[in-house]
């Protein structure tokens, strides 16, 4: 799909196709990336459409939804943040959008709504062990999702005919990692290291944040929620009691100060 009538030199970084893309403008970067890359994407596209029982064409137009996401994040493409690895994450939602619009005879209305099928059915999926009835399975999962029986039948029955060769196997949590940025989430008020992780585009912004704490400040976040500020990578996490005791306050001090942080984090990040 992405041949070339010319033999190209192979770097040896991917990102360095995007490096000397920005600094020249020249179009023959772009295609000689997905030249050599494109083994690594055909056994992508292939491991998608594995999982999700798609039909074996669709590997194309999976190919052809990340050539295009790489193309138009390339025109404005000024970071040292690895693109690909953004790409990667940003193809793998589209690829779930193209599911959702394009597959089975059921469409979901929206992504949520998608997401949501996609979790009742793995909780399904679970629990069918042969122990329960159909009937108290509902009535678990509308009690652990908060939703009405009824809703909760209407999905799974949904199910059959979004996609009807689907199994528990398709429904298992994603193995979707290496497509997320090692990068603090959107600011919440829920104290779990799963809250701080987002996207890449909000790293550098988020780093310039975290540099304007105090030293205190950085060490009461790092303490608390077990991330070095300098890499952002997982340290071991102490308790509101521990963190606030090595760093000289006291426990409620401590969760005033961070609570403030979070929301000035908040706010940067959402400037």
């Amino acid at each position: 799909m992405y041949e070339l009538d010319y033999t190209p030199v192979k770097l040896s970084d991917w990102n360095e196709y995007f490096v000397r893309f920005r600094e020249t403008g020249d179009i023959r970067y772009y295609n000689e990336f997905l030249h050599f890359y494109e083994p690594v994407l055909d056994e992508r596209a292939r491991a998608f459409i594995r999982r999700f029982e798609l039909e074996e064409y669709r590997a194309e137009d999976l190919k052809q939804i990340f050539s295009s996401l790489l193309w138009e994040e390339l025109q404005t493409y000024d970071s040292e943040i690895p693109l690909l690895q953004l790409i990667r994450f940003k193809a793998l939602n589209a690829w779930h959008e193209y599911v959702r619009v394009n597959c089975g005879n059921f469409q979901p209305d929206n992504r949520n709504q998608y997401q949501l099928l996609r979790k009742i059915a793995r909780l399904y999926y679970q629990k069918s062990d042969g122990s329960k009835t159909v009937t108290e399975i509902i009535t678990e999962i509308a009690a652990e999702l908060n939703l009405t029986e009824k809703s909760v039948e209407d999905y799974i029955t949904a199910v059959a005919g979004f996609k009807p060769k689907y199994n528990a196997d398709f429904y298992t949590d994603d193995e979707d990692e290496e497509y997320n940025a090692s990068a603090i989430d959107t600011v919440a008020n829920s104290y779990t290291t799963e809250d701080w992780f987002f996207r890449l585009e909000q790293k550098e912004k988020l780093i310039s944040t975290l540099s304007d704490l105090s030293i205190t400040e950085q060490k009461l976040i790092e303490s608390r929620f077990g991330i070095c500020l300098n890499c952002l990578m997982n340290l071991p996490k102490s308790t509101m009691c521990a963190s606030s005791m090595a760093l000289g306050l006291t426990e409620s001090g401590a969760e005033k100060k961070l609570k403030a942080i979070l929301k000035k984090l908040r706010k940067a990040l959402q400037e």
